[in-house]
């Protein structure tokens, strides 16, 4: 098999071989792909196979290899998915690795691995995946202050050993796929300063345990799925500069404690189901400057202490009296989370992607001759609705009652193409709505070429513009849904 000098790529998985791996494979100079995986395969990983500079996959999982990993695998510059797991390789792991600039994946799991993780390993900035468990990797990170593994692509839940790094003073899980509850062991990290988990698929309520973080000066966790009350625990973290938790499902009042929080200058619960009324506790924390309680079901009237915060949002409540206007308070700070970001998102991103839907609408006017209406004006706005690249169902009904029948109060900004409004569904799922004046709905000469035109725009994936889920046409009701 050595003399196949052009091979690009062997699989050779799920079969039934056995034996060593044969060293010749390493003369395989235009190899690209190499897959072992689900052999009976024993020995030792030949180091031959660092000859290999073109390779990016290689997989030899689920076999008997016994003996240590060769360094000379550290010399395949392309590599990009490494996975050696479900053997019985022994030894430490090579420091080369370090030298995959380009890997993306890494499995060594279910080996009998000993020894350090190498620091080499944090040179891999494309990692995106890495799999150790069931070693006997005995490392120590008990000295770790600071953990940040912002913005992959981790999944499955928190583990609670995270409760044993007592050291630690950052921990940023954020911007992930992390599911199930947060672990009640996070309240062990007492040294903690700064706490991230927001933008992930947490659920469950908040442990009380928070509460023993008493130098913790961050806590953000909004965008996730936490529901329940906030806890009056949480108050006793007296350092507590930042308190995030919008865009939730937590429920029940604000805690009467929260005046407790006397560093506090940032507040945000926006986007949940809290009840009950607005504190004047809040405004009377001396350092408080930014507090948001926007989409709640929050009522009463807005106390004169919490009129005095300069950012105050309290939209979309069921207040008494005057509600102030969030932008006579001036803006919030640049740091407000992704989904109270909504509405300069919104009105920057829509008005993009509408300029497109106009140059659009011209074309089509433009390439195609009207024809003689047949059947009249659709009668059912509901007809012609059309919802792509949605994971839950959403139907016309759930935007009218969201809305109350486009009712002011959802509508959070208006520009030259229509009207934008915001729509919780049912799901608890967060949607923009912009609703086009009728003057553009008039000019649609082609209800086909529009449809066609707008799935081809809700194809378009940029993580700065807020993605196209649908739209709903019709002469008298017409908009887009974000």
């Amino acid at each position: 098999m050595g003399r196949l000098r052009n091979l690009v790529h062997l699989d050779l998985s799920d079969n039934y071989l056995w034996g060593y791996i044969p060293p010749t494979l390493g003369r395989l100079s235009k190899l690209e792909n190499l897959h072992l995986s689900s052999n009976s395969l024993v020995g030792n990983i030949p180091s031959t196979l660092g000859h290999l500079t073109q390779l990016t996959t290689l997989a030899i999982a689920s076999n008997h290899i016994n003996v240590s990993i060769p360094l000379e695998i550290g010399n395949l510059n392309f590599l990009q998915v490494l996975d050696l797991s479900g053997n019985e390789i022994r030894g430490s792991i090579p420091s080369t690795f370090g030298h995959l600039k380009r890997l993306k994946s890494l499995d060594l799991s279910q080996n009998k691995l000993v020894g350090p993780i190498p620091s080499s390993l944090g040179h891999l900035t494309q990692l995106t995946t890495l799999n150790m468990r069931s070693n006997l990797i005995n490392a120590s990170l008990v000295n770790l202050t600071s953990l940040s593994l912002h913005y992959n692509n981790l999944t499955g839940p928190i583990p609670s050993t995270l409760g044993h790094l007592n050291r630690i003073r950052i921990l940023d899980l954020s911007e992930n796929k992390l599911v199930g509850p947060i672990p009640s062991s996070v309240g062990h990290l007492t040294q903690l300063n700064t706490l991230n988990m927001y933008s992930n698929q947490i659920n469950g309520s908040i442990p009380l345990e928070i509460g023993n973080l008493k130098r913790v000066e961050a806590v953000k966790l909004y965008d996730n799925k936490l529901d329940g009350p906030i806890p009056p625990e949480l108050m006793n973290c007296s350092k507590l500069m930042e308190l995030e938790l919008g865009n939730n499902l937590l429920r029940g009042s604000i805690p009467s404690e929260i005046g407790k929080l006397q560093e506090l200058y940032y507040l945000d619960l926006s986007h949940n189901f809290i009840n009950g009324k607005i504190l004047s506790e809040l405004g009377a924390i001396p350092s408080i400057d930014t507090v948001d309680l926007s989409m709640n079901n929050l009522s009463g009237s807005i106390p004169k202490s919490v009129r005095k915060v300069p950012h105050l949002d309290v939209l979309g409540n069921n207040l008494e009296g005057e509600i102030p206007s969030t932008s006579a308070n001036g803006p919030p700070p640049h740091h407000k989370k992704i989904a109270t970001r909504l509405v300069p998102i919104i009105l920057a991103m829509v008005a993009l992607l509408a300029l497109i839907f106009g140059i659009l609408i011209i074309r089509a006017r433009r390439d195609k001759k009207v024809e003689p209406a047949e059947t009249g004006e659709i009668t059912k706005c509901a007809d012609e609705f059309a919802i792509w690249n949605y994971d839950g169902r959403i139907t016309f009904q759930d935007i009218i009652e969201a809305t109350e029948d486009f009712h002011i109060k959802y509508c959070i900004g208006t520009g030259g193409y229509g009207s934008v409004y915001r729509a919780r569904l049912p799901s608890g799922k967060v949607v923009a709505l912009k609703k086009l004046h009728c003057s553009e709905t008039e000019e649609l000469t082609s209800l086909e070429s529009f449809r066609n035109k707008a799935r081809l725009l809700s194809q378009i994936r940029h993580r700065n513009i807020v993605k196209l889920y649908g739209f709903c046409l019709h002469r008298k009701c017409m908009f887009l849904i974000y």
